[in-house]
């Protein structure tokens, strides 16, 4: 006789009520939420140093064919002027994902069941 015979929650193939498979489905909700944030937040952090080595790269590889001191100058402040206003770009981008992180966060802590303490 089973479960939802006796009048109680049906059970799955392994015994498991509906419930129980529900509340741990929403106590592993926040956990995966803080694993899915670090990733995104890492993806974005490492694609943009990718991208300032690269820059930096390039930037060497002029700074390398210069003649003289004011040609390097110049390309220097092109450079730096270059890398603060991509850098604003991508640092404005990495707020936002900050802020979707957040709000990820929080609706998974949301729905996350209430823990009690046994006192």
């Amino acid at each position: 006789m089973s479960a939802s015979d006796q009048g109680g929650s049906p059970t799955n193939a392994i015994g498991l009520a509906a419930e129980a498979i529900d509340g741990m489905a929403r106590s592993l909700a926040l956990p995966r939420a803080l694993i899915d944030v670090q990733l995104r937040t890492g993806t974005a952090l490492l694609g943009f140093a990718g991208q300032c080595v690269h820059a930096e790269a390039e930037f060497l590889e002029h700074l390398f064919r210069c003649r003289g001191l004011e040609q390097a100058s110049t390309l220097h402040a092109q450079f730096v002027a270059t890398m603060i206003g991509e850098g604003g770009r991508e640092l404005t981008e990495l707020l936002a994902a900050a802020r979707e992180n957040v709000a990820l966060i929080a609706d998974a802590a949301e729905s996350a069941p209430t823990i009690r303490s046994a006192s």
